[in-house]
């Protein structure tokens, strides 16, 4: 009995010290899984405000500022990032339409940028 009296003695303290290192990783784990979720969303929405507006810019009759402006309303409508830039590039074959911005961070200091583009062919009569 003596021996296992010993043991307890000696393990006392052992879960605060398993506990000061196992919380912050867990919290660092955590944080990652819900920032790599932020920026996923960022993503999505950049990729669906880029076709929305390549398609409505690409339509006949429409003109490129008409996707502009249908991307920006579809940025505008769900809060998933800061500092959204919609370019349109004109071409002879279609309309490409470039979303670029910084996905919300919950950790301080951290930049993750977004950046999607979409292109649809000019809509013929």
């Amino acid at each position: 009995m003596r021996s296992s009296a010993r043991r307890a003695r000696a393990d006392r303290g052992s879960v605060s010290v398993e506990a000061v290192i196992v919380l912050p990783v867990f919290l660092l784990v955590v944080f990652a899984i819900l920032q790599a979720g932020l920026w996923t969303h960022a993503c999505a929405v950049a990729q669906a405000a880029a076709q929305d507006g390549a398609r409505a810019g690409a339509a006949f009759g429409a003109s490129p500022g008409q996707g502009q402006d249908t991307a920006e309303a579809v940025l505008s409508q769900r809060a998933a990032g800061e500092d959204w830039v919609v370019t349109i590039t004109p071409g002879p074959d279609g309309l490409t339409v470039t979303v670029t911005g910084r996905a919300m961070s919950i950790v301080p200091g951290l930049v993750l940028d977004v950046r999607e583009s979409a292109s649809m062919p000019w809509e013929a009569k």
